[in-house]
């Protein structure tokens, strides 16, 4: 199997965008391609399509309405989603080996535990082709002009937050959190192929998928912690 229709359904449906989705079509060397879907069959169409020829990626956050480009910093209406990504440091354009990819996981049960015990709704762990990313699913709140820089910050914060508290596994297992914090960020079609680099026995192209049941469940203390820089 390369592509994985329930799961990229499941991706579009924990996103939970209320008026678009933008998605994007990359690979190194290539001119970039985007795509504005309004719809999750439409969604799923576009993903299938590009799948296996380039990395699909969607928007995390909420869009304007009205979109028509690749979305920039004062196009997000919403923020309904926040990621962890923990990825094993490699060459860059390199897939990963099994035990890189091994570590990851490793790393990333580790934390989704710790936010766990502390009474945190579990985040959802997904394979993304080389690492493994962690989903927080929060209430809707409505970005304005007035405070996306505050909210961009506050994301940032919990970011590095994490590297700190996590320092000692991340630095044992030879791994690393992304930056994410951006508003526009863009993340891993779960569901479709990693296709980065060259494709090989040691450092394979893998398919995406859920580690975890991804059902989408909001947590409010997540929400009002980030947001007063408490985790």
């Amino acid at each position: 199997m390369n592509f994985n229709e329930k799961d990229v359904r499941a991706f579009y449906r924990l996103l939970d965008h209320k008026f678009l989705t933008e998605l994007r079509f990359l690979k190194r060397g290539e001119f970039p391609v985007f795509s504005i879907v309004k719809s999750e069959d439409e969604f799923v169409k576009k993903c299938k399509t590009w799948n296996g020829e380039r990395n699909v990626y969607a928007g995390l956050r909420d869009r304007r309405q009205d979109l028509k480009r690749c979305a920039n910093f004062g196009d997000i209406v919403g923020l309904q989603i926040v990621t962890l990504d923990i990825d094993p440091i490699r060459e860059p354009e390199t897939p990963s080996t099994n035990q890189e990819l091994k570590n990851a996981l490793e790393v990333a049960e580790f934390i989704r535990n710790w936010f766990s015990k502390k009474g945190y709704i579990s985040p959802i762990r997904a394979m993304t082709g080389n690492g493994v990313c962690l989903y927080f699913c929060t209430p809707y709140f409505e970005i304005t002009d007035e405070n996306r820089d505050e909210v961009t910050r506050a994301i940032e914060k919990f970011e590095q937050n994490c590297r700190k508290k996590f320092k000692e596994i991340l630095k044992e297992k030879n791994c690393q959190i992304d930056r994410m914090f951006d508003l526009p960020r863009i993340g891993k079609v779960i569901g479709t192929m990693s296709v980065k680099g060259k494709n090989t026995k040691e450092r394979p192209w893998r398919l995406s998928y859920f580690i975890d049941e991804p059902k989408r469940i909001e947590d409010k203390k997540f929400l009002k912690n980030l947001l007063a820089g408490r985790i």
